[in-house]
């Protein structure tokens, strides 16, 4: 017996999706081991019991794209992700209110805002919902305002955003070497490059602004992954290159 992954929708009940894939509720529910089968939710994940001629529906997401849909959600919309960082550098510009750090942190917003419709791109791609939010031990997680770093002192807050921003660089390379897809490896390159500018540009402002050197910790450099680029991907969505300085 296959077991197929269903993701719950808004209006759904046991009953409901017991009816579509004629399945007993009893075995839903057992198979999940529902202790309230009347408190499902929207973006709850649950396992179904279907035979193997049972063809995917939209809402069954087979693997592996299942899985990469997964770490896409993370980048997407989970706690540390572009929608995190859109906010958190936003929040900063107003917070800090100066020219320069203006003509810093919203070009680089703008990029993560980029960043987030090729990623949301990707995963309609794998046949998900690009909702905001992320799935944890099969559950649905919203994203949420206080993924948002409020730090107000600038050195900190600096050293917060390059650190960020390494890590970020490092994750999208390895998740273009752990996802075969060559469309979507194209985006996190993408991505990942403009990740490792934006770690570089938050280095010389650590250094003008707070005296110092930015930290130690490197710009993370892992080998690009083997894949054949393609002129133009299906999803590949073509944005303006992004300007120094200034308001976007």
């Amino acid at each position: 017996m296959d077991y197929a992954r269903y993701i719950v929708q808004a209006g759904d009940t046991i009953f409901k999706i017991a009816k579509t894939y004629n399945v007993e509720m009893a075995e839903i529910i057992q198979l999940n081991h529902l202790k309230h089968p009347d408190r499902i939710y929207a973006g709850q994940v649950l396992l179904l019991p279907v035979l193997e001629t049972h063809e995917p529906t939209p809402e069954e997401v087979p693997e592996p794209n299942f899985t990469y849909a997964l770490w896409l959600y993370e980048a997407y919309a989970g706690a540390d992700s572009e929608l995190t960082a859109i906010t958190t550098y936003l929040y900063q510009a107003v917070l800090l209110d100066r020219p320069e750090f203006d003509a810093l942190l919203r070009p680089i917003a703008y990029d993560e805002i980029r960043h987030l419709e090729k990623l949301a791109l990707a995963l309609r791609y794998l046949g998900v919902d690009p909702r905001y939010g992320s799935l944890s031990s099969g559950h649905w997680v919203d994203w949420r305002s206080n993924f948002v770093n409020y730090t107000s002192e600038l050195c900190a807050l600096l050293d917060l955003n390059i650190e960020d921003e390494a890590k970020a660089h490092r994750e999208y390379l390895e998740l273009a070497q752990r996802i075969p897809i060559p469309e979507i490896q194209c985006i996190l390159m993408e991505i990942a490059a403009d990740e490792e500018r934006h770690y570089h540009l938050f280095c010389q402002a650590k250094q003008q602004y707070c005296n110092e050197c930015a930290p130690a910790a490197p710009t993370p450099f892992t080998p690009a992954p083997n894949y054949t680029p393609i002129e133009e991907p299906e999803i590949y969505l073509e944005m303006p290159e992004p300007q120094e300085g200034g308001k976007g």
